[in-house]
């Protein structure tokens, strides 16, 4: 990634928050038209399509606006933006039962995602395919954009978009969650290319950090856009307004430049090993612990992490999955034993419990509930900062 060619026809970074910031008006009539005034898009008449998408579940579920489709102004005849706000007041609470609604289940693709993203990215799919078709002769790029919830359901529409057309498609997304498994993440890095995926995070943001693996990002290759960010697990850290100061004046060169190192470019085995404290108010602490256990599981069951990419699960059900994975690692060998106790070690320390002092205490059904409360503890983190987005 980087200032390659590809960058000359990338929304700049600053483009792509402001956008990202200001289609979560699109609530009304008046406030979408003003939005449509961006010079970005074309002036034209009938240039843009309203995206009204159903989130929640069951009880909770009502349809409103989500996005925008849009042709591209002067200069960007030839392209095509597709953008999705994040959480908002007005359904805050079937947003929120979008965000948290855990399981996997396949994509229009056919991969494996989670099911609350993919719920509302469906069902915009039609108002997405009416867009495009009305919009046959424009060849260009897509641009598809998104900050939070709205990110994750960008993410998908990516996926669902390469290949279906001429052109590039370019996804820009901020504070994104996890949208599919690593299987899914790992097929969408090759399908648009590293290059043309944006994913901006700040480093004290908890969303982009769930849910666990093996859930993924991608571009699978790359950390993305790590914005340095100040202090311990931020709220503030998510709101797309302060995602956009983070930007305002930088290229995507320059964003690259100051992205730090992750857990997954730093030594595993080292960290797993140490008996340093862990501070879990500390954002870098659930990083590691996600490496930490990724790097477990495959120790453990080496090559065969398909078994982890189930079409159908809960959080639940994963985490009874990844416990039976764990488990299994102390029959092995005295070394995959030595490391299963490390990791779990590491996510009681986190939790808050009593640590574990020998392998025979961490029974399967013990395992389960440490992991049941690591999923729920990240997910709680994650609605917390969600909430913060209420005071946009």
């Amino acid at each position: 990634m980087g200032t390659k060619s590809c960058d000359i026809i990338a929304v700049s970074p600053n483009e792509a928050a402001k956008l990202a910031n200001k289609v979560y008006d699109s609530q009304s009539d008046l406030l979408i038209s003003l939005f449509l005034k961006d010079p970005i898009f074309s002036q034209a008449k009938n240039n843009s399509k309203h995206l009204k998408a159903k989130v929640g579940f069951r009880v909770i579920n009502v349809t409103d606006g989500f996005g925008i489709c849009a042709r591209g102004g002067v200069g960007r005849e030839k392209d095509l933006f597709i953008i999705f706000r994040g959480t908002t007041t007005k359904n805050y609470g079937a947003d929120l039962i979008s965000d948290a609604r855990f399981g996997v289940e396949t994509s229009k693709t056919g991969l494996p995602v989670h099911i609350g993203f993919n719920h509302a990215f469906s069902s915009m799919l039609p108002a997405i395919e009416e867009f495009l078709k009305a919009n046959a002769d424009v060849i260009g790029t897509v641009h598809v954009i998104g900050h939070s919830l709205g990110g994750a359901v960008a993410t998908l529409t990516a996926d669902w978009l390469s290949g279906r057309r001429p052109g590039q498609v370019k996804l820009y997304t901020f504070g994104c969650p996890k949208a599919g498994l690593e299987f899914f993440a790992w097929r969408l890095s090759g399908k648009l290319g590293s290059k043309n995926i944006y994913r901006v995070h700040h480093s004290t943001d908890i969303v982009p950090m769930v849910p666990v693996y093996p859930f993924a990002h991608s571009p699978t290759n790359h950390c993305g856009y790590q914005l340095p960010s100040n202090g311990l697990v931020s709220f503030s850290a998510h709101k797309i307004a302060n995602y956009a100061k983070s930007v305002e004046s930088a290229s995507w060169g320059m964003l690259e430049k100051t992205g730090e190192l992750t857990a997954y470019q730093n030594s595993i085995e080292h960290w797993l090993k140490s008996d340093k404290p862990l501070n879990p108010a500390d954002p870098k602490t659930w990083e590691w612990i996600n490496a930490g256990l990724t790097w477990v599981l495959r120790k453990v069951i080496g090559g065969a992490m398909a078994i982890l990419q189930s079409p159908v699960m809960s959080a639940i059900s994963l985490a009874d999955k990844i416990a039976w994975i764990l488990h299994k690692g102390f029959d092995l060998s005295t070394d995959a034993s030595g490391w299963v106790l490390s990791i779990m070690r590491k996510i009681m320390q986190a939790l808050g419990m009593k640590v574990a002092k020998a392998a025979t205490e961490l029974t399967r059904q013990f395992m389960q509930i440490i992991l049941r409360r690591l999923i729920a503890r990240m997910s709680r983190e994650a609605s917390q900062a969600i909430r913060a987005l209420m005071v946009r």
